[in-house]
């Protein structure tokens, strides 16, 4: 049966139908993330559960085979099968197994030949990148804790060829491994098997961070040939003793225990063109900013958890994240190394500087981001897979010609980065692409001399035939044969009656080799021909040929495959000379990245629908943080927004300002806003101000947002608690810290005692920058008891069945609640928004505030606690008449009475009345 409809590829017959299934149901059994695929060659096919979901995402029928209960299957081509991989390993974060058969005419001879994961793509890469970049990183990190509860951590990226360690003390929230997490972003960990508590709270904080968990045998987590293996793996220079012990990292002998599991679970050594590629170092979680992944979503810093970002996406949806925002790269590296800024913004003051000096280079001159980007960049392939091939001399002639192409390229890029006199783009690009530049000069020569360039065009990759006697006399072989062919050129012209290479070429592909190409509106000759068959019908024209044509074809394959095979020698060393470039070539490739982001900020800078600007940084401490008319980049971007900015100020003396008023009416964009900013200023990005100084922060903290964790058994209320203990437990001096509606997820008392403790804490303890959205109006209390604490309000206008929100932030706390006014306008029925005012009347004591209406929010508290004192003294009093007869008592009860209409509190005085 034809490939093309493979719904009706799988034949079998019912003896060996019956045979698949008893196979199938004793394969062992698999979680529901897992996909098993079955390879028959030209198609693959999935059962049970698996077809279902294969189904759905292909549109492919599914089908049975067996007796009952039968086995339903689908079936998918090969382009199918990769698109459906991708979807798998990329976008859903699942686990694919791929089996095929040992043996192709033995009937149930499968066995398991390829393992995937979203931390494991090595067996896959080939499927998932031959056609489509590599838009992310790849980690796999492996954990475990030890005595005092020391953080153990490996993280191991294949397609990067990086091994990372590092060992950490942490406390019992985990909130140094969360801030590890989120600056690596591995897709898959590696923990021990067990079930001891130190391993299920490891597993809560991974998955709660939707990290997928592998677990490991404990035995894997040793010592054991951790030495032999690296040996074999670390990559040493030509001469040197290859010994693991010599780097530092490898005295991290908790630390070399994970990566041992991890290159286990990825079965590094099980491959040789992995030996001799990998670099070691350390991963240092202070070195950058700390972010946990609570911030980096309640902040709309990284797209969502399961939104797919692997593709080119329309702009409306890229404006929903800060990243989308950035990302005007044109290079895939560019885009892996923009993310990997955005996770670990900097701290050190000279580099970030550096990268805003580069960026207002570049802001200034429009004409050099264009060129850089058209003419350079968006022509550059992605070196990571090429020098990884060419290092492991997997390479073949065409991935050598694809990485001259780059090096060929280079001076061009020099040549345009030099056109501006700037020492930071100087140091920091210039010089160090120039070096790499000089080393690769050698490799350009090499391939000059050594490839036929002139064949590169029609798709050919070949040794020059000068290089030995028996090329050139099969080079000119070659050469008659495509004579004649030109010959039969001349002669379909002839016969056809078109006019040769105008009307009827000779073309060449791979896959119908050469033949004869005319424009659509010639076919009708062709049809009434019996001499030419068409071979298809394209945009380009009509493809055809003949049976002289062929044969030729046919004699020039073998020629070809006669040059291949006599230059095997000769590319053979080629490829030895060239895996030495692999290093050089990943260097070129993080700078290429580097200049491709640094564009990126400048155009995001410039063609912002209010520019940004350059911020002023200082070191942490030494400046007010003052941000003046800040936007927030992703909903200035949203279509029909006309965004209303506001400022913020902080110093030493007021370093937390709780912010209250209605819902819908900016809170939450304006906290967003301030910490969006001031991430932005600290990987390099220009920001959306008029104007900011911004010292640098050591922390961004966020409690954002109020969403239940049910697949992880997280009530709203509990996420709020953990992200909240993080922030308590991370905060210093130096941090911005964001919370927004804590304490909703619990009782009105229980919620607004915690929110007001919190808030107390960060005022009075950690004294840090800290943005309070809150509903709970008696927390605004706290600028009547800490100087550090100011009130900022944000308000609407209002009629009996509107609420316009102004969008501005204005000193001072919100004067009023709005709640009833957003039922009235989505048309709650009349009975409800009564009984609901008269509730709000009994729990807001209406009664009693009804003469303090237009007081001051702090001299209407001072009334109503005196009031409260008066009341509490006189109830006391009133304890202590329950032995006096009626008469008396009520004699008593309306001496008191007059009593407290003699103190002159307009609070009694409300309430009495």
């Amino acid at each position: 049966m034809s490939i093309t409809h493979p719904a009706e590829a799988l034949n079998l017959d019912f003896k060996q139908q019956r045979l698949f299934v008893d196979f199938f149901n004793n394969l062992p059994q698999k979680p529901s993330s897992t996909l098993r695929f079955f390879s028959h060659g030209d198609f693959y096919t999935l059962h049970s559960s698996d077809a279902s979901s294969a189904s759905t995402f292909t549109g492919n029928i599914v089908k049975y085979m067996g007796e009952d209960p039968q086995l339903s299957y689908v079936v998918l081509r090969k382009s199918q099968f990769e698109q459906y991989v991708r979807e798998l390993l990329l976008v859903r974060q699942y686990r694919v197994e791929v089996y095929v058969k040992s043996t192709p005419n033995k009937i149930n001879d499968w066995t398991l030949k390829y393992k995937g994961s979203p931390g494991n793509l090595s067996q896959f890469e080939d499927v998932l990148f031959e056609n489509a970049s590599i838009t992310f990183s790849n980690d796999v990190l492996g954990l475990k804790v030890t005595k005092g509860r020391i953080i153990a951590a490996a993280s191991v990226n294949s397609t990067e060829l990086k091994f990372q360690v590092c060992e950490f003390s942490d406390n019992e929230c985990f909130t140094e491994l969360e801030a590890l997490i989120a600056q690596v972003g591995p897709r898959e960990c590696v923990i021990p098997q067990g079930e001891a508590p130190d391993l299920i709270e490891l597993k809560k904080v991974l998955e709660r961070n939707s990290v997928l968990v592998a677990r490991a045998k404990k035995s894997d987590f040793g010592a054991e040939n951790i030495v032999q293996d690296l040996n074999r793996l670390l990559y040493f220079a030509e001469g040197h003793q290859r010994s693991c012990l010599s780097f530092p990292e490898t005295h991290n002998s908790e630390a070399l225990t994970c990566l041992n599991a991890v290159i286990k679970f990825l079965n590094l050594t099980g491959d040789e063109q992995n030996f001799n590629q990998f670099r070691i170092s350390s991963l240092d979680v202070h070195r950058y900013v700390r972010l946990d992944n609570a911030a980096l979503y309640s902040l709309n810093i990284l797209p969502k958890p399961g939104v797919n970002t692997l593709e080119s996406t329309n702009q409306t949806s890229k404006n929903f994240s800060l990243k989308g925002i950035l990302d005007h790269c044109v290079t895939p590296q560019g885009r892996r190394l923009l993310e990997t800024w955005i996770k670990q913004p900097l701290k050190d003051l000279n580099l970030i500087q550096e990268r805003h000096e580069i960026v207002e280079t570049f802001v200034k001159n429009p004409q050099l981001r264009q060129d850089l980007q058209t003419e350079v960049l968006a022509r550059l392939p992605d070196l990571l897979l090429l020098s990884k091939k060419l290092s492991s001399q997997k390479a073949t002639l065409q991935d050598c010609y694809k990485v001259y192409q780059v090096v060929a390229a280079v001076p061009l890029l020099l040549k345009n980065l030099k056109q501006v006199d700037n020492p930071s783009l100087q140091s920091a690009l210039i010089h160090p692409i120039e070096e790499l530049r000089n080393d690769l000069d050698k490799y350009q020569d090499m391939i000059e001399e050594l490839l036929d360039l002139e064949l590169v065009d029609r798709g050919e990759f070949l040794v020059k035939s000068s290089f030995s006697p028996a090329l050139e006399e099969i080079s000119a072989r070659k050469l008659q044969i495509e004579e004649r062919m030109q010959k039969l050129l001349r002669a379909a012209a002839n016969d056809l009656g078109f006019e040769e290479e105008k009307t009827i070429k000779l073309d060449y592909t791979d896959q119908h080799r050469y033949f004869f190409r005319v424009t659509l509106k010639e076919e009708p000759v062709l049809r009434s021909n019996s001499r030419y068959q068409i071979l298809d019908v394209v945009k380009g024209g009509v493809r055809f040929t003949n049976s002289k044509l062929a044969e030729l074809n046919d004699d020039y394959a073998e020629a070809k495959a006669e040059y291949v095979e006599q230059q095997k020698t000769i590319i053979s060393e080629m490829f030895a000379v060239a895996a030495g470039y692999g290093d050089c070539l990943r260097n070129l490739n993080m700078f290429i990245a580097t200049v491709d982001v640094l564009v990126a900020f400048a155009n995001v800078a410039v063609w912002a629908r209010v520019p940004y600007i350059r911020p002023k940084m200082f070191e942490a401490g030494q400046s007010p943080l003052k941000l003046f008319k800040v936007r927030h980049p992703c909903i200035e971007q949203q279509e029909h927004v006309s965004f209303i900015p506001n400022s913020v100020e902080f110093d030493s003396e007021h370093t937390l300002h709780i912010i209250t008023g209605p819902n819908m009416c900016g809170k939450s964009t304006y906290i967003r806003s301030i910490g969006v900013c001031v991430l932005m200023a600290q990987i390099g990005s220009f920001v959306p101000c008029n104007y900011a100084e911004i010292p640098i922060v050591d922390a961004i903290l966020a409690r954002v947002g109020a969403e239940d964790c049910l697949l992880k058994g997280l009530s709203t209320f509990m996420v709020e608690m953990i992200e909240t203990a993080t922030i308590i437990k991370s905060a210093t001096p130096n941090s911005l810290v964001i919370i927004d509606e804590l304490g909703r997820g619990t009782s009105t008392y229980d919620g607004c005692g915690l929110a007001f403790a919190i808030a107390e804490f960060l005022a009075k303890e950690i004294k840090c920058f800290s943005l309070f959205a809150t509903h709970f109006h008696e927390i605004t209390r706290l600028a009547e008891m800490h100087p550090s604490v100011c009130n900022k309000h944000v308000t609407a206008v209002t009629t009996d069945n509107t609420i316009t929100p102004l969008y501005q932030i204005r000193d001072g706390e919100c004067d009023n609640s709005y709640g009833i006014h957003c039922a009235r306008m989505v048309e709650f029925s009349d009975d409800v928004i009564q009984s609901a005012v008269e509730h709000q009347k009994k729990l807001e004591h209406t009664a009693g505030m009804q003469f303090l209406r237009d007081f001051e929010p702090v001299l209407r508290r001072q009334v109503v606690s005196e009031g409260d004192k008066i009341i509490q003294d006189t109830l006391e009093k009133v304890k202590g008449l329950d032995k006096l007869s009626d008469e008396d008592l009520v004699k008593e009860i309306a001496k008191l009475k007059e009593e407290l209409e003699g103190t002159g509190n307009l609070f009694i005085k409300g309430l009495l009345q």
